[in-house]
């Protein structure tokens, strides 16, 4: 009877463990540079506490808001995942000045779709791919 208990112990810590793991590899997918090619930006999207985050860090264009240049900007803020392809928070896009309720989904391991939302009413979508496959397709 006690070795039946240890070996299902043992069987849950190894599920618990394979779950938690696939967790976070999926998460472990967005982080990285992606392409906004509509504007020709790259954005890294990083890890800031257990959150996702997002900035600008090559491409040309003048932030709105600030009248600066967009390299720099940060565009997502503390996004929460919220299944295994998603992540929800708050948003913010450069081209418009606008702040926006969001989402990241993964496509695949490749790209993503950037979902916000201003005001629950002025909805746009985008396709990113990973930078580096826009750089490869380039040459």
């Amino acid at each position: 009877m006690k070795l039946k208990s240890i070996m299902l112990a043992g069987v849950f810590a190894l599920t618990t463990f394979a779950a938690s793991a696939a967790y976070a590899d999926m998460a472990d997918k967005a982080l990285g540079n992606w392409s906004r090619t509509s504007e020709g930006w790259v954005v890294n999207f990083y890890m800031c506490g257990d959150k996702l985050c997002g900035k600008v860090i090559s491409g040309e264009g003048e932030d709105k808001k600030t009248g600066g240049s967009v390299v720099g900007v940060n565009m997502l803020f503390d996004l929460e995942k919220i299944d295994d392809h998603r992540w929800k928070g708050a948003m913010y896009n450069p081209t418009d000045g606008g702040d926006y309720a969001g989402h990241v989904t993964m496509i695949d391991e490749n790209s993503l779709k950037m979902s916000g939302c201003m005001m629950k009413i002025m909805c746009r979508s985008e396709v990113w791919p990973r930078a580096q496959e826009v750089a490869a397709a380039a040459e």
